[in-house]
């Protein structure tokens, strides 16, 4: 019972994520599910893995042991998995690739039909988190690579940049600044401007663009997703700062238009994330390959 992977994995995500709900997340499984294999750990165990308090979850002292041991059976497992695919190669076995919500609907596509058409045995799943999440399921053993917005600092992932993105102002074709060119910095002061949701990197960047050139708008509203911001965008008086790829689409059928700001000009990289020290999977080195190919990408693209 103690050797359940799908407990340990559970517990180890619940022990890193400090919630329920957030392991739930990053493991693409239900929170009941989630608490379901963390008791039944516990009564294999005969003790209290987790305390449960109003604001989070921390480790109790026997916990902190079963986790030491938890991350290095799930290790283990990873690594055998990794041997057994160098065997079979890529004549079938299965790959998982979390990005964030910029990366996975409006980037990976390219790069995901080229792997589909070149390895079409292997299995691939493609999640979409915030960059913690992502970062917390390379932890977790639960996917193979990670392609975030955001750097991330950790001694057991290696982060290698890849790509830039430019993020743009967004507005109706029927607003009024849509016709200036270019438009004051000062004219956002009076506008409405729709933010992504607090965990969204995109948030952060947008907000410390505007600072830097002495733009404060009236109002803001927080929306989740880019979707439904580009949305509310194409049919109000909002603005928005979103990925120059993520509407690409809409600004070339007419439904959006970019503002040309002056003086703002915000760019991001993108980032690669893998565990350190891990060669991966015949499937994840053959990605890897394709992310590395941006001219085939972009070829498939036209």
């Amino acid at each position: 019972m103690l050797t359940n992977l799908s407990y340990l994995r559970a517990f180890a995500a619940v022990a890193e994520q400090r919630s329920f709900t957030a392991a739930a997340v990053s493991l693409g499984v239900s929170q009941p599910a989630v608490s379901r294999a963390v008791r039944e750990l516990e009564r294999a165990c005969g003790f209290t893995l987790l305390e449960r308090t109003p604001r989070n979850v921390r480790l109790t002292r026997e916990g902190v042991i079963v986790l030491e041991d938890a991350r290095t059976v799930l290790a283990a497992v990873r690594s055998a998995d990794e041997r057994i695919a160098q065997v079979v190669g890529l004549s079938r076995g299965r790959l998982h690739v979390a990005a964030t919500s910029t990366i996975a609907p409006y980037v990976l596509p390219a790069y995901v039909g080229r792997f589909i058409e070149e390895h079409p045995s292997i299995d691939l799943r493609l999640t979409t988190a915030h960059t913690r999440d992502v970062q917390q399921m390379l932890l977790d053993y639960a996917v193979d690579l990670g392609l975030t917005e955001a750097a991330v600092t950790h001694p057991r992932i290696r982060s290698r940049r890849w790509g830039t993105d430019r993020l743009v102002v967004i507005a109706s074709p029927a607003h009024p600044l849509a016709g200036r060119r270019p438009v004051p910095p000062a004219a956002l002061n009076e506008e409405l401007l729709l933010l992504r949701e607090p965990a969204a990197g995109t948030r952060k960047i947008v907000n410390a663009s505007l600072r830097a050139i002495g733009i404060a708008p009236s109002r803001t509203i927080e929306v989740d997703g880019p979707e439904a911001i580009k949305q509310i965008v194409a049919h109000s008086r909002g603005i928005a700062i979103v990925s120059q790829a993520s509407v690409a689409e809409q600004v070339a059928l007419g439904r959006l238009v970019v503002l040309d700001v002056t003086g703002l000009h915000i760019e991001r990289p993108f980032f690669r994330l893998s565990l350190a020290g891990h060669r991966g999977s015949p499937a994840a080195r053959a990605f890897d390959a394709i992310l590395d190919d941006r001219g085939g990408a972009r070829a498939r693209r036209r």
